[in-house]
């Protein structure tokens, strides 16, 4: 994901809240558009699904324009319930994404 985010000429840092949840990447796009993106694994676990997306809906109160995602490296493993805030799908749909959307 980080390679990606670097052909994509994002700006990159990871978030840590202030209850000390940590997301991934914040990437900030020259099109000015931010993104907060959560990768995992597996979210079929609902522990891990909730501290996924704990760490996404924290983070989004400290960046409220960005656009909330949680990649997983599995079709199987997406979650089927996520709040209407967050985006959540298979890394590779992520990956093939066109440049238009960033």
């Amino acid at each position: 994901m980080l390679l990606e985010l670097e052909r994509r000429r994002a700006e990159i840092s990871y978030v840590r809240t202030r209850q000390g949840f940590e997301v991934d990447f914040l990437a900030r796009y020259p099109s000015g558009r931010e993104e907060l993106i959560q990768v995992c694994a597996d979210v079929t676990s609902p522990e891990t699904m909730e501290r996924e997306l704990r760490s996404l809906i924290e983070a989004g109160r400290q960046h409220p324009q960005a656009h909330k995602l949680l990649l997983t490296l599995t079709r199987d493993g997406l979650p089927r319930q996520v709040p209407a805030a967050i985006s959540a799908q298979p890394a590779y749909v992520w990956l093939l994404c066109p440049p238009e959307h960033f």
